[in-house]
């Protein structure tokens, strides 16, 4: 089951009315507050399988340490942020051994595939994860 956590409820109510699924009202492992992650999960015997994040470096967001306790269970992870390159919650669970998705690889993907759509020709793929790449990674002495 979808699970939606937003920290803007009413946003995590729209997915989850649109795609399926329940709101959790807390990232917390709190079996007495039945809409917290963790007692959803236990509910349903769950997992977390994929986070995806959308919120930016500047909110300095990391993962509650219990959603990365279970290393045979890692979720992988989405964050959307292209630059920096790092935040707080990439560099918090590529150190627990989460498999990850960075925001520019979605970037330059998004890029391959309006590419082709437009042009109906195969995209530069190399190129284009150079131009991104070129422009995400931190430079040498540059602050992330």
């Amino acid at each position: 089951e979808r699970i939606y956590w937003n920290r803007t409820p009413e946003k995590a109510a729209d997915l989850a009315k649109e795609f399926g699924g329940v709101v959790a009202s807390t990232l917390d492992n709190d079996p007495d507050n039945k809409d917290s992650l963790g007692a959803i999960l236990a509910a349903n015997k769950g997992s977390i399988q994929t986070v995806i994040s959308t919120i930016p470096k500047t909110a300095k967001f990391t993962l509650p340490e219990w959603m990365l306790e279970d290393t045979s269970s890692l979720p992988v992870v989405l964050d959307v942020n292209y630059k920096p390159y790092n935040t707080p919650l990439l560099l918090q669970v590529v150190e627990k051994g989460c498999d990850v998705v960075r925001g520019s690889e979605m970037l330059w993907e998004q890029g391959v595939g309006q590419f082709e759509l437009w042009t109906g020709r195969k995209a530069p793929y190399g190129v284009m994860k150079k131009v991104v790449l070129d422009n995400c990674l931190p430079k040498e002495g540059e602050e992330e």
